[in-house]
């Protein structure tokens, strides 16, 4: 199975994906806020859908905001985007797993790749 995007495991039953990795493997050309305020028009709940993430950023050690999207929401963004990294992604086994960690590239509950 293809490396994608990392998956975090920190809550078993709900894996989510970083927005951040997620906007970097669609070769989104937007800056990742832009992006992420405009994909979130899309009736996205705060909460439920994603969290927002503080984190202390490598340039200049300016915080950035990061998002963990559930898998759910990360499908419908790459719905969305409409282009070849997003069909690619849809049809990852991860994305159509009933529950990704059965398959063998998530033996690990910790982390996985999707």
């Amino acid at each position: 199975m293809n490396e994608l995007i990392k998956v975090n495991y920190d809550n078993s039953e709900r894996p989510t994906v970083s927005g951040r990795d997620l906007h970097e493997f669609l070769e989104v050309e937007t800056a990742y806020t832009t992006w992420f305020i405009r994909m979130s028009e899309y009736s996205f709940i705060e909460g439920t859908d994603f969290l927002s993430i503080l984190e202390e950023s490598h340039k200049m050690g300016r915080p950035a905001i990061d998002h963990q999207l559930t898998i759910d929401m990360a499908k419908e963004i790459c719905m969305l985007q409409r282009n070849e990294k997003g069909k690619q992604a849809r049809r990852s086994d991860a994305y159509n797993a009933e529950r990704p960690r059965d398959l063998p590239a998530f033996a690990g509950r910790d982390e996985g790749i999707v």
